[in-house]
């Protein structure tokens, strides 16, 4: 630390000067008693915190069982197990639990806005206090006692440390709230999940191995695409274009319990095949030197493919939109890690299922406080089955990227399903999906296509029949 100037009385033009600078040394004092008491009553604080928050483990666990039974519950619906009163019923019980469960999450959404509340106050203290300290600081020209200067630049530089912790704490309990929030509006939509089946809410009709098929073609497809080389990456955080003509960073993924392996089927617990949420990531890094130090990225290019796998694994299908609240759930961690990384991350998400309305008008945004917007991420939604995609127009630096993310569906060949359809659903009153499959040998995401086509046409429609998969009836 450096030593503190010694002063003397001086009844000359010079006293003005040494006013000053003892006015220097007094708020310096005084800024270190508010640093001090600063940090202390924050770490105290925080461990208070953590104290509540024991009990954080014991609601997720029971969160946990409770979105268990709910989905139990649906199941047993859907395959005819439970009547849809029987249902209403199941639901009713289970609203204290819900209602609890939401309960106990506010009440720690609201211990975490208290000790944010309490950080903004002391950062403000700080701002205040080194606001003056740099003031005088500036007043004082004598050369006489420059340590005078150079004590209160020390101090300044201490400010700022402690003032750039409290804002990494910050934004720790911040997203941690953000989590906790998302857990409470999933057990907002929770009864959802069952009151769709009982009021036959159902959209689409997914089975396992279109959904499956849906996947593969979609990480195919962008693969193919992204080593079309030489390949171009826009890159707006650094207002740089990069050409790339080979990967060195790329990898595939998947959440699957057995590892994918080339040419291999993966089975679900019931010997059938099921999605994996599969995907595939591209990203251009580069290093702090040359040729040494650590290795940054700066752009990552991403495609995966979400579904609700349990529902594949228990039912062989699934009939679930995917909402806004699970893509938030989905996007919080991308958004972290881009934030904390200081990158760009671009993302394609498919989904066999489709998307929600109220999903699609907050990614596309409308200019409104309730759209999506994030420096780092920029996000593309995919329908696997009708190709169509869903991206903020007005984001002009996800433009060059959609072409990555598009299906591109061979229209010929989709054309070409819908006439041998049309041709065998004219003496039939319903036709199946793995029968069609068996006859033409197309991919089934052609074959999976032209069925939602011909739908939508008014030809017919989709049903899934249990024991026999996706049927075309009249």
């Amino acid at each position: 630390m450096t030593k503190e100037p010694l002063f003397f009385k001086d009844e000359g033009a010079m006293g003005d000067v040494f006013e000053v600078a003892k006015k220097i040394v007094e708020q310096t004092h005084l800024s270190r008693d508010e640093r001090s008491r600063a940090a202390t009553i924050t770490e105290e604080r925080l461990k208070q915190l953590t104290g509540k928050f024991i009990e954080y483990d014991t609601i997720n666990a029971q969160n946990n069982e409770y979105r268990i039974r709910i989905h139990q519950l649906r199941v047993k619906l859907l395959k005819g197990e439970l009547t849809p009163e029987d249902a209403k019923n199941a639901l009713g019980a289970l609203v204290d639990e819900r209602e609890g469960l939401q309960k106990q999450y506010g009440g720690l959404v609201e211990l975490l806005d208290r000790q944010i509340h309490n950080i903004d106050t002391e950062i403000e203290t700080l701002t205040t206090r080194e606001a003056t300290l740099a003031r005088q600081r500036d007043q004082y020209h004598s050369a006489l006692h420059m340590e005078v200067k150079w004590l209160a630049e020390g101090e300044l530089k201490e400010i700022a440390g402690l003032r750039e912790n409290l804002k990494k704490k910050r934004q720790s309990l911040v997203e941690e709230k953000s989590l906790i929030f998302n857990k409470k509006e999933e057990l907002a939509e929770s009864f959802s999940l069952v009151e769709d089946v009982i009021g036959k809410k159902t959209t689409r009709y997914v089975s396992a191995d279109d959904a499956r098929a849906s996947e593969l073609n979609f990480i195919a497809r962008f693969d193919l695409k992204m080593t079309a080389f030489p390949v171009k990456i826009f890159s707006p955080l650094e207002s740089k274009t990069y050409t790339v003509t080979s990967w060195t960073t790329h990898y595939h993924y998947d959440s699957g319990t057995i590892p994918a392996t080339e040419g291999s089927a993966i089975k679900g617990s019931m010997n059938k095949v099921t999605p994996l949420n599969s995907g595939s990531v591209y990203a251009i890094e580069d290093r702090d030197l040359r040729y040494f130090g650590k290795q940054h990225k700066k752009v990552v290019v991403e495609a995966f493919s979400y579904c609700n796998i349990s529902d594949y694994t228990d039912l062989g299908f699934d009939t679930r939109a995917v909402t806004q609240t699970e893509l938030m759930g989905i996007l919080r961690p991308f958004i972290q890690q881009a934030e904390s990384g200081e990158y760009y991350h671009v993302i394609g998400i498919a989904s066999a299922t489709g998307w929600d309305d109220g999903v699609i008008r907050w990614v596309k945004g409308d200019g409104s406080a309730n759209s999506y917007l994030s420096r780092n991420i920029a996000v593309c939604l995919i329908d696997s089955v009708n190709g169509e995609i869903s991206y903020n127009r007005n984001d002009l630096r996800i433009l060059s990227y959609i072409d990555y993310f598009r299906l591109d569906f061979d229209k010929e060949r989709v054309e070409k399903q819908k006439k041998i359809i049309r041709a065998e659903f004219e003496n039939v009153e319903y036709l199946e999906f793995e029968k069609i499959f068996e006859k033409t040998k197309e991919d089934r995401f052609i074959i999976q296509n032209a069925f939602y086509e011909l739908e939508r046409e008014k030809v017919g429609r989709i049903k899934y029949v249990e024991g026999v998969g996706m049927v075309f009836m009249r």
